[in-house]
């Protein structure tokens, strides 16, 4: 075999494994970006534009309803902490979430709704349970703020 075509054969093999690494990750192969949360929310917002908040807490909260993709799931709270959208838990629509915490004593809820309400948009980190997985994550959740009295985002776990 010539140098030339050791290069070759190098060059081919070590873009073979950076292909596997790119598509696989180093973690999940569901894992997901900060940009691909984002456009997620951005997606779900101009769903409830669309079709009212009605229809699209019943969609964001239905596996089937298009707006669950891996890890990333809609959730959808009022200023006091009430679920009124969630693709990951649908046990939990209707209940008060506001004092959850996570792990480490963070107020998880709280955060998500005050930036949402405050500031319009924004990114909270906590702890969560991945449905992926079943176990608490780091999370980063993108929120925004919808109509007067909405907080509704999504997030991805950071492994």
């Amino acid at each position: 075999m010539t140098t030339a075509s050791r290069a070759i054969t190098l060059k081919t093999a070590f873009a073979s494994a950076l292909t596997a690494l790119l598509i696989c990750g180093t973690s999940s192969a569901f894992a997901k970006t900060a940009e691909e949360t984002k456009a997620f929310v951005e997606k779900a917002v101009a769903h409830i534009e669309a079709v009212g908040q009605k229809q699209a807490f019943a969609d964001f909260s239905r596996p089937d309803g298009g707006f669950i993709d891996g890890e990333l799931y809609m959730f959808c709270f009022t200023p006091d902490g009430t679920t009124q959208a969630h693709g990951g838990n649908a046990a939990l629509l209707g209940k008060n979430l506001m004092s959850i915490k996570d792990p480490d004593g963070f107020a998880s809820t709280a955060a998500l709704i005050k930036t949402g309400m405050e500031q319009g948009s924004g990114w909270v980190e906590f702890k969560w349970p991945n449905p992926t997985t079943k176990k608490v994550e780091q999370k980063a959740a993108y929120v925004v703020k919808v109509g007067d009295r909405i907080v509704c985002g999504s997030g991805y776990y950071k492994g």
